[in-house]
């Protein structure tokens, strides 16, 4: 048996637009609850965090400008555990036009996380969403938006969608915008993106060059199947609410850290490692 590297859990606590109280009552919304459950995940073998900024009320995705909420966030979590901080370049759109959108990014890029997603293209929404029907990220905006974070120590965590994405990692890797190795996340929401197929995995992976990292995140109830299959086959994982909200069909999972705890038990039984932040951290070459 080819010996893997450790695994990295990520766990996508508060979730974006499409998630909120009346999703499901458990999803954290103050900072107290966020960062409650960050430590919560790592307790239960979570290496990295991502976030959103969320309205402490409801639940709902921030309107305005989320910067200050995420920079209590950070704070906030790093005086609690230690583990990898991933903020989304994402948060802000709603209630704020797209001329606001690049301060936003740049901005944010200052506040200490040490990672930062972005999705690598315009695409379709796969659901209703309050900004509408497309997701605009142009080549421009995303080869302005890795330069802030590379000046910034921060690394990009590229969420590609579809096939096409990954030609565009590619460019901004050859154009030197982002440092080689870069770190992909496939993001198979079906629909209007990859579908969450073992087949579609695989095919997607051979793309990459052979020392970029990678790391899997499927909606609902491929959540967990698809984490099994990036765990067999080498690559990483997220879970959390952002994407799935249930333990198993018909119950709600009460706490990101039980989805946390689902993946890592699938690894053990795997005899795949788990890595801890600092593990993490040398894996995918964070400062």
């Amino acid at each position: 048996m080819i010996e893997l590297e450790k695994l990295i859990i990520t766990a996508a606590v508060t979730g974006g637009e499409y998630v909120s109280k009346a999703t499901t009552p458990y999803v954290p919304s103050t900072v107290d609850e966020i960062v409650a459950e960050v430590v919560a995940c790592v307790e239960a073998g979570a290496s990295m965090v991502h976030l959103h900024a969320k309205n402490p009320v409801t639940g709902e995705a921030y309107s305005g400008d989320p910067n200050p909420l995420m920079t209590d966030y950070v704070e906030r979590i790093r005086e609690e555990v230690d583990v990898v901080i991933n903020l989304t370049t994402g948060g802000g759109r709603v209630g704020n036009p797209p001329e606001v959108w690049d301060r936003l990014v740049e901005d944010r890029c200052l506040l200490g996380s040490e990672m930062m997603s972005l999705n690598m293209g315009t695409m379709n929404r796969w659901a209703e969403h309050p900004t509408g029907e497309i997701f605009l990220n142009t080549v421009k905006m995303l080869e302005r938006w890795c330069g802030y974070m590379v000046k910034q120590g921060v690394k990009p965590e590229h969420e590609v969608y579809d096939t096409g994405m990954i030609n565009i990692c590619k460019q901004i890797a050859q154009k030197g915008i982002v440092p080689e190795p870069l770190h992909v996340q496939f993001v198979m929401v079906g629909r209007t993106g990859f579908l969450p197929t073992p087949r579609m995995l695989q095919y997607s992976v051979d793309l990459l060059p052979k020392d970029w990292t990678w790391s899997v995140c499927a909606l609902g109830r491929n959540q967990i199947p698809m984490s099994a299959i990036a765990i067999v086959m080498g690559g990483h994982v997220r879970v959390g609410f952002e994407d799935n909200v249930f333990l198993r069909r018909g119950e709600l999972a009460k706490s990101n850290a039980d989805l946390v705890r689902k993946a890592a038990n699938i690894a053990r039984e795997l005899e795949r490692p788990i890595a801890s932040p600092d593990e993490a951290r040398l894996i995918l070459g964070l400062n």
